[in-house]
């Protein structure tokens, strides 16, 4: 599609002007966007998303889906049916069938970018099922009340964590915690005589244990897993000597024993600004002589130096020094390492027992009772 016609004296001024420039560029973009919904194009999975710039291969019209015990979406076929941001659907999954709200309403992708085969939305719910599923939840608490009480009965090596009952009340998940494997089939027939619905249970990790209890970490604030991160990172001890931290388990661990998910969120920014900055040590030439750096601020990209005799230390920026962005080398697509994988994007694990749409669930692995 061609571009609007624009005036050659505002080029000119936008060629001077990187502003401008940025602003005419927003402009066509713009335009672009509106001539496609006035055409009838489909916007999501458009030119702007494949990698040569042109919306290859068919696309299909999906819908984003997430569950009430996961932050990650999952994408079905929303058929005929009307749907809108906010509603609550019944979706076919591997685990039968389930109850999530609408994030993301009805659009084109390309069938490319989605991976298995596309599942149905069912129906619709109604806002008598609503108030009878968000019923269930408050049911729930009394639920976990009667999986401990069970337990202590049995002295079992077991810890209840939560309880999750599906939409229509047929089927009840019971999470919990032990060191060890346990033998619980008599317990699970005991729990399905007293809740008389299918009752499932489930043993967790001690990273889904603090995201479905929730806490506050050690920044002070409401635990990411349990708030808005939808998969648990790859995290290892590397990513620690990178960012200069304590290589002491227990002040880069969380609430949960494991090491903080945090430690992923700025770890390829430092990565590259140290391909930028010398090493601790090196000797290097400054404006004001030779010397040798003593210290980094890696974010601000700033260098101390120590110099011979009586010269005061001084601080540089990267810039002054010389130093410019190292190019990396990109990586083998069959190369792994622990931060990742070798296109580029972190890896990803699967986790047992989900199976429900056109996302791959990630995280720490559960053992499905």
């Amino acid at each position: 599609m061609a571009d609007p016609i624009t005036n050659p004296t505002t080029d000119q001024s936008a060629a001077d002007d990187p502003q401008a420039m940025i602003e005419n560029a927003r402009m066509k973009a713009r335009q672009r966007f509106k001539d496609r919904l006035d055409s009838g194009l489909p916007v999501a999975g458009c030119e702007c998303e494949s990698e040569n710039g042109a919306s290859d291969g068919p696309s299909a019209r999906v819908a984003g889906v997430r569950f009430l015990d996961s932050g990650q979406t999952y994408f079905f076929d929303p058929g005929t049916f009307e749907i809108e941001n906010g509603d609550w659907v019944v979706v076919e999954t591997n685990r039968g069938l389930e109850a999530g709200k609408v994030v993301i309403a009805p659009s084109q992708m390309l069938q490319a970018s989605l991976s298995g085969n596309l599942k149905p939305v069912s129906r619709i719910l109604g806002e008598p099922e609503i108030e009878r599923m968000h019923a269930l939840k408050r049911e729930a608490a009394k639920a976990v009340k009667t999986f401990g009480a069970k337990i202590r009965e049995r002295d079992l090596p077991m810890k209840p964590i939560s309880a999750e009952y599906n939409f229509d009340g047929s089927h009840l998940t019971l999470n919990f915690t032990a060191p060890e494997r346990v033998d619980f089939r008599d317990l699970a027939r005991d729990l399905g005589a007293s809740f008389r619905c299918r009752v499932e249970l489930r043993q967790v990790g001690p990273r889904d244990e603090a995201r479905l209890l929730g806490g506050v970490g050690r920044c002070g604030r409401t635990l990411c897993c349990a708030s808005w991160l939808p998969v648990f990172p790859e995290v290892s001890m590397n990513m620690a000597k990178t960012q200069d931290l304590p290589l002491n388990p227990s002040k880069v661990s969380g609430v949960c024993g494991r090491l903080l998910c945090c430690l992923s969120y700025e770890n390829d920014q430092y990565k590259q600004q140290k391909n930028l900055l010398p090493k601790l040590g090196q000797p290097v030439q400054t404006p004001m002589g030779d010397g040798m750096v003593i210290s980094l601020q890696v974010l601000r990209e700033l260098v101390t130096v120590r110099f011979q005799g009586e010269t005061p230390d001084q601080t540089f920026t990267a810039t002054e020094l010389g130093f410019q962005a190292k190019t990396e080398r990109p990586k083998n697509d069959g190369q792994r390492d622990a931060e990742g994988s070798g296109d580029g994007q972190p890896r990803r694990r699967r986790r047992r027992g989900r199976g429900r749409g056109q996302s791959a669930q990630t995280g720490e692995t559960e053992t499905q009772a």
